[in-house]
């Protein structure tokens, strides 16, 4: 009898891991002809449209760095008139949470309507005292894959979009969270570094269009307010298209997207993004943009992460890629947690996606991709900054590194799958 329930016990257990670790999207494995891919500025809407999105013009593009982008959030609610969409993965209990409960209290009894979606991971350090005052105010709260017996095939994918859309007019997206280390100006480890970007004009729309499909999926109701989806108006100048993954299968349009902007330089490529365990493609389409002349950088925190293990499984690529002839950057301030990419000084990409299998295949994401000079100007003048507070790695040194820290990369490696 209890040989017969521990047999029972395993297969449970197995079918379970099994369930949860299996439900993931592809990462397309393209043959990427590089001479027949044109320039980023010529073959900027066949990339849009192979990855899912639609090109924008007339568009208005603000970037904000650091605390910044919690200010502008701040105030873009504030000014609210009909609605109210924010979508985050990390919703953490502190003073951000209490400002953003009270403000977000205060707008759902002047009337306008409040919908909070959290993931539901993301959000176990939430306040359970702020989360029932955003209740009590009349604010719509969901839980993105809430965690029990009868959905535990979706527990390994979560949401780690980050959207803010007001009176369907003004969109934000960016790699913060509600948590407190976002505030302030990048100045030490308590305070992170990090980068969002606010939009107006129609790609507001497809922005609007992500919040409900995963407010659909978390709630059953779908947003109908009149203020939701409104007839696009022209704002500015900017190009821009949104790029985004679900936790559905099929192949990553994020994943896609990096490819074919990367296989479109002609100059220079310019990478930030916090965690760099990218599967074997994208090295190796590095290395062939490195032999086509093409300058790569590549910035990644040092020993500020919130996630060790990850860190350590992206070093087991460093003496590879330095080989190559890649420039790597260690930024050594406070955790570097933007997620930037930048093609030949005219195109950028500024969202929630990681390079790592969790956000590739695993998570649903968003971003938009920006053609505009001036707003990859701020972003390259941006990272230029950031290089003051790195370390360059050399293949010299890095390749001398004690065989205790190899042995260990290579194990953390091994799990790059599910990090």
């Amino acid at each position: 009898m209890l040989f017969t329930l521990s047999l029972m016990t395993a297969v449970f257990v197995a079918t379970a891991i099994y369930f949860v670790v299996s439900r993931r999207r592809s990462l397309p494995a393209i043959n990427l002809h590089l001479e027949r891919i044109p320039p980023i500025e010529r073959g900027l809407r066949q990339l849009a449209g192979l990855t899912g999105g639609t090109l924008y013009e007339g568009n208005k593009a603000r970037v904000y760095q650091d605390g910044d982008l919690l200010d502008a959030l701040y105030d873009a609610i504030e000014n609210a008139r009909s609605t109210v969409h924010l979508e985050s993965y990390v919703w953490n209990r502190g003073r951000t949470e209490r400002e953003f409960v009270e403000l977000l209290c205060r707008k759902s009894e002047e009337g306008v309507v409040v919908r909070v979606l959290v993931d539901t991971v993301g959000a176990m350090k939430a306040s359970g005292q702020q989360l029932n005052l955003l209740r009590e105010s009349g604010v719509s709260v969901g839980f993105y894959h809430r965690i029990s017996r009868f959905n535990i095939h979706r527990l390994n994918n979560r949401t780690h979009r980050k959207l803010l859309i007001v009176d369907g007019k003004v969109g934000f997206t960016f790699g913060h969270g509600i948590r407190d280390e976002w505030r302030g100006h990048g100045q030490d480890e308590q305070h992170w570094r990090d980068t969002g970007v606010q939009l107006e004009g129609p790609v507001v729309c497809p922005l609007q269009a992500l919040f409900a499909e995963d407010w659909i999926e978390a709630t059953g109701s779908p947003p109908l307010d009149e203020g939701c989806f409104l007839e696009p108006r022209q704002q500015g100048t900017v190009t821009s298209h949104v790029v985004s993954s679900s936790t559905a299968g099929g192949h990553s349009s994020v994943a896609l997207l990096y490819m074919l902007a990367i296989a479109s330089a002609r100059h220079e490529i310019i990478i930030q993004n916090p965690y760099f365990v990218p599967a074997p493609a994208l090295p190796d389409l590095l290395e062939k943009m490195v032999a086509r002349g093409v300058k790569v950088r590549v910035m990644i925190p040092d020993r500020h992460s919130d996630s060790p293990i990850v860190r350590r499984a992206g070093q087991r690529l460093y003496q590879r890629l330095l080989r190559a002839g890649i420039d790597f950057y260690l930024y050594e301030k406070t955790f570097l947690h933007q997620k930037i990419v930048i093609i030949d000084g005219v195109w950028s990409h500024i969202g929630s996606t990681n390079l790592d299998a969790r956000s590739l295949a695993l998570n649903t994401e968003a971003g938009v991709g920006l053609m505009d000079k001036d707003i990859a100007a701020q972003l390259k003048e941006a990272f230029e900054r950031d290089l003051q507070h790195c370390r360059k790695l050399t293949l010299e040194q890095w390749s001398k590194r004690p065989r205790r820290q190899r042995v260990l990369d290579w194990c953390a490696y091994q799990l790059k799958g599910q990090i």
